[in-house]
């Protein structure tokens, strides 16, 4: 019984011609789980202003991304040049569940939602309660395994039909359909342990990320490559049967990984793998010195051991300067550095182009506004260069 309300707070935590996308965010929301038993998981959210979503879960540290938009959900991968691509890691794969077990048509679910009286406001955002359950396509309800929400379902971002598709990524051999609800979802839990035990949004920021995709394309191929893992994995239950045998087992599964990674590990396999956008010269444009950063939210303590000491922190020890400006710039030369070498995790979220275009402008105004500085003001700027590890 308490299985589907684990799985379905891990899901929340953790979201003509094909043609590549670009997918602008405007704002990214923050979870976390409360619960003292469990791991910190936490899950970061983008939010386009047409309802595309980017969803990055940690689980045990290690991040796994997903996309939704109308055509469904995806597991992807960030790649250079802030490009997503379908990915061969699943949520299920790194659970450890058998995902290739499955290989006929999925049990179908329902997703049923009952408003509630009761409200309550987090964030500053009243948000109305909901108990979620799900009922099986004969008209079976599952007992004991309400799922209480808390949503702003006036809000013009639905997050509601993110967290069904992710369902739909953890639960191996089901289909989970839609309830019709939408909204921003604030806060989730099992309802019996509401009040202790639970995700809830944290904080909501502006964003100016942005990813180039083609859902459709990474959705075709997804499911190109399932099927031939399907096939294989049959052709060799069929063998094992045939033989009965208990060296077909083995056989089998050393096929079906076989077919799996030649089918979704080789990213060689695809021109496309060599795609990159078109460059444009954007980087001298006006900027918000005070925007956001990937070290401010490291989603592991032992990413800092990968970054210069002088990252952590760094902001406390920015020199204060006569002409006001230049603190500003100088802390997002810095910070968009740091970021830099976060990217070698393969879980990173830095943007590298949008980071490479702040670093050559700040590197161009640091540069320029030397002429502008007094002695005084030049001197903490160039120790302060210098002095960095």
């Amino acid at each position: 019984m308490k299985k589907f309300i684990l799985i379905c707070l891990l899901t929340f935590f953790v979201l003509g011609t094909a043609q590549e996308k670009k997918i602008s965010f405007a704002k990214v929301f923050n979870y976390q789980m409360i619960d003292k038993k469990a791991p910190l998981l936490t899950l970061k959210m983008f939010a386009s202003n047409n309802n595309e979503f980017l969803t990055r879960l940690n689980i045990k540290d290690v991040p796994m991304y997903y996309y939704t938009d109308a055509l469904g959900t995806t597991a992807v991968s960030l790649e250079m040049n802030s490009r997503l691509a379908g990915s061969g890691l699943s949520a299920l794969m790194y659970l450890g569940y058998n995902s290739y077990g499955g290989y006929g048509e999925k049990e179908e679910y329902t997703l049923e939602a009952k408003k509630l009286d009761t409200k309550e406001t987090i964030l500053g955002i009243p948000c109305s309660h909901y108990m979620i359950n799900y009922r099986s396509k004969d008209g079976t309800k599952k007992e004991n395994e309400d799922l209480k929400l808390c949503i702003d379902d006036r809000s013009s971002i639905n997050n509601m039909f993110v967290f069904s598709g992710l369902l739909n990524q953890y639960l191996p051999g089901i289909k989970m359909k839609s309830s019709g609800l939408s909204g921003l979802i604030l806060k989730a839990g099992p309802e019996k342990t509401y009040d202790k035990e639970y995700f809830i949004l944290e904080s909501i920021k502006d964003s100016k990320d942005q990813v180039f995709f083609d859902h459709k394309k990474a959705m075709t191929d997804q499911q190109r490559k399932q099927d031939s893992i399907m096939i294989a994995y049959k052709k060799q239950e069929e063998e094992y049967a045939k033989n009965d045998s208990v060296y077909a087992a083995t056989d089998a599964t050393a096929v079906v990984a076989d077919s799996a990674a030649t089918a979704a590990i080789d990213p060689y396999s695809d021109q496309t793998y060599y795609y990159i956008p078109d460059y444009t010269s954007e980087y001298k444009k006006a900027h918000d010195e005070d925007g956001s950063l990937a070290i401010t939210n490291i989603p592991s303590e032992n990413l800092w051991k990968g970054l210069p000491k002088h990252c952590k922190n760094f902001e406390k020890d920015l020199p204060i300067f006569k002409l006001k400006e230049v603190r500003g710039h100088l802390r997002n030369y810095v910070g968009q550095m740091c970021d830099m070498y976060l990217t070698q995790s393969a879980g990173h979220n830095v943007g590298i182009k949008l980071t490479l275009d702040e670093i050559r402008r700040e590197v161009l105004y640091l540069n320029t506004i030397q002429e502008k500085l007094d002695q005084s003001d030049k001197k903490k700027l160039n120790n302060y260069l210098k002095n960095l590890d």
